[in-house]
């Protein structure tokens, strides 16, 4: 669910009065800045120099990803930082099975990914980083089962923007023990410059005041994320398995271009896809292929075969944002792409488990929304066209999937979605491929029975990003989540459009825990109590099932946790050999680019309230900018202007109360 999309619903009048776009003046500002408060204080100086944490991802019956990211010193004049790695069976980890050394340095923006090998299957393991005697967390991971395991859990998740909200549903997900992995479905970041995006822009919780479009700007952005106390804590205690959506390079994405990229200011879309990439795998724990590509799978045993896909950057061809226009059904558009179409296809072909789990991005199901047109005035036809970025805009390659499960007998075809910040479950059957018959029922599905359906679908909520009542309001929202599968009043026909929509809230966040067993797969969708606050408050909400061979759903209770429940990692990191060492009242995660050209940025953590010094000095001590910046806790983000500066040797100096810090810059 995109910005632009319901920025058209609403009649200007009422969008303005929305405030969901809001662009904040800060030319007057002498050092920009972007502050971020988060709870006592902006960042954990006990972690220091793994202030990001430490996480672990895709893994395979024998392997895994770990990842953490170094800060550096700035006292460390060395481009390389060399630490140790181990994996054990304990959270004392005593028990080693696996360990090595790292290096790293700002080609990879001091991110570390080790792909650790020779583990046993389905068991879970414990991990952590060392530099120069300075321990990270305690990292806990699993590795997939082989054989017949018969009880699987996932938390899935989506949609999570920093401005709009405290990730609390990231603190509920690390606070279980019994899962298998959290699946990701995108929208991990999004691009915005502070103040672009979000209805509930929170005043402590601001992007930096530029979009990310350069390799540094988008490490900055993620450096931002990774420092949220709960997203941190949910990469501690569960492995991840991500895909990327639109937001982790520029909203409403596709192969060649993006809604929100223009070539005239923000330079070649192959420059800003690939730096989006680049950063994404360094900051994401994902194992990277030579080709970029992310589409993948992960077989749990006989019991699931996990198919991620990317429907954003892969093949798309650009959206078609007119039901209306003939060649938005034609038979060869494409989402995914030809190679990748006949990855999956093969891939549900070719699987032996009972279960295919399909982690997709957007919704796969058809959407029938344009009755909302009687809110505004305008057509079916005007407001379907707002909703074409799923695969409501790509019809006849989502018949062919449809259409290829089907022919072939394929059972147990179960979608798992993200983007539209809200949720829904879904029956799966035939849709229609006519632009004459755009605003028609479902074809051949019996919703009383669910006879005709093919698959069925479930749709994570977002776990910040502004949904109906936040992007419209309370009111609107509700009414529209009464109509949407219930028949429709006049002057539209007498029926359902979307009868096979068995469960939908669009306006709260959170997740859903997609239980898997031998006989049934079942969604369980969990909401929190806010998103305005850091609170541990959630409610479990509703619960869909389908049964094996049945492919449609049927409404279930909470399901059971598993019998057996993991040790959760320490939340502490083990004790350092340095010594006890002088609490640090701030840290500098980033200075960017460096070498700089322009702009310098340089991302800074502040833990204490007071008056600091800024200084930029020439090479000879020359006082080159001096200023005084009062802060509170939190991490801000401070602009230089180095374009009429000479090329060589500089120094960021910054001081407080009993305390300085030194940067070196090289300009260019």
């Amino acid at each position: 669910m995109k910005k632009i999309l319901l920025s058209l619903l609403l009649p200007a009048s009422v969008w303005a009065q929305t405030g969901a776009i809001q662009r904040h003046d800060m030319s007057h500002v002498a050092v920009k800045q972007s502050h971020h408060a988060q709870r006592a204080t902006a960042y954990n100086p006990d972690l220091r120099p793994f202030y990001h944490g430490v996480a672990s991802g895709d893994p395979l019956t024998d392997r895994v990803i770990i990842w953490t990211r170094v800060t550096p010193d700035s006292s460390v004049t060395a481009t390389t930082i060399s630490g140790t790695w181990k994996m054990a069976t304990d959270t004392g980890l005593t028990n080693i099975v696996e360990q090595g050394t790292f290096t790293t340095d700002t080609a990879a923006d001091y991110t570390v990914k080790v792909d650790v090998t020779g583990l046993s299957a389905g068991t879970t393991y414990y991990y952590n980083f060392t530099v120069d005697g300075r321990n990270s967390l305690t990292g806990r991971t699993k590795t997939l089962p082989t054989g017949s395991p018969d009880h699987l859990r996932f938390a899935v998740v989506s949609c999570s923007n920093y401005e709009a909200g405290f990730f609390n549903g990231f603190g509920r997900i690390a606070e279980r023990n019994d899962l298998d992995a959290v699946i990701h479905l995108g929208d991990y970041i999004y691009e915005y410059e502070h103040g672009a995006y979000g209805d509930t822009t929170l005043a402590t919780r601001n992007h930096e005041n530029f979009e990310t479009v350069t390799l540094p700007q988008y490490r900055s952005r993620y450096s931002l994320y990774r420092l949220d106390e709960d997203l941190m804590r949910a990469h501690q205690q569960q492995p991840f398995i991500c895909v990327w959506d639109d937001h982790e390079s520029s909203n409403d994405s596709y192969k060649d271009g993006a809604e929100n990229h223009d070539a005239a200011t923000e330079g070649a879309w192959a420059d800003r896809k690939a730096a989006s990439k680049r950063a994404y795998f360094e900051w994401i724990p994902i194992r990277e292929g030579a080709s970029e590509s992310i589409y993948r799978n992960f077989e749990y045993g006989d019991l699931a075969n996990l198919v991620m896909l990317d429907t954003r950057l892969e093949g798309r061809e650009e959206q078609i944002l007119d039901v209306t226009d003939p060649n938005m059904y034609a038979p060869n558009r494409t989402m995914l792409g030809d190679t990748q179409h006949n990855w999956f296809t093969n891939e549900l072909d070719q699987s032996t488990q009972k279960w295919k789990l399909i982690g997709n991005q957007v919704i796969f199901a058809q959407l029938q929304v344009g009755f909302a047109g009687a809110l505004t005035g305008q057509t079916a036809a005007e407001v379907e066209s707002m909703f074409l970025d799923i695969w409501d805009g790509y019809p006849a390659e989502r018949l062919n999937i449809i259409h290829h499960i089907d022919d072939n007998n394929i059972d147990n075809v179960v979608f798992l979605t993200g983007d539209f910040h809200s949720t829904f479950a879904f029956d799966i059957a035939d849709t229609v491929v006519d632009e004459n018959n755009y605003y028609a029922p479902v074809a051949n599905y019996d919703a009383s029975t669910g006879a005709g359906s093919q698959a069925v679908e479930f749709a994570t909520p977002s776990i910040t990003s502004a949904n109906f009542d936040e992007n419209l309001d309370a009111a609107s929202a509700a009414y529209l989540e009464a109509q949407i599968n219930t028949a429709l009043p006049s002057p539209y026909p007498p029926y359902n459009p979307n009868p096979h929509m068995k469960y939908t809230d669009l306006d709260r966040h959170g997740y859903f825990i997609l239980d898997v067993l031998p006989d049934s797969v079942t969604a369980n969708w969990y909401f929190v109590d806010s998103i305005n606050i850091s609170t541990a408050g959630q409610a479990f909400a509703s619960a869909w099932r389908t049964r094996d061979g049945e492919n449609h759903l049927v409404q279930s209770v909470e399901s059971a946790e598993k019998t057996v429940q993991d040790t959760p990692a320490p939340d502490q990191p083990q004790q350092s050999s340095t010594g006890v060492e002088e609490q640090e009242n701030i840290a500098v995660f980033n200075v960017y680019p460096n070498p700089v050209n322009e702009m310098l940025s340089l991302q800074l953590g502040v833990n204490t309230n007071e008056v600091i010094t800024i200084q930029v000095v020439g090479l000879r001590g020359e006082i080159l900018q001096n200023r005084q910046q009062e802060m509170g806790i939190g991490i801000y983000d401070l602009q230089f202007d180095f374009s009429n500066y000479p090329v060589g040797t500089y120094f960021v100096v910054l001081k407080g109360n009993n305390w300085s810090q030194t940067e070196k810059v090289i300009k260019q």
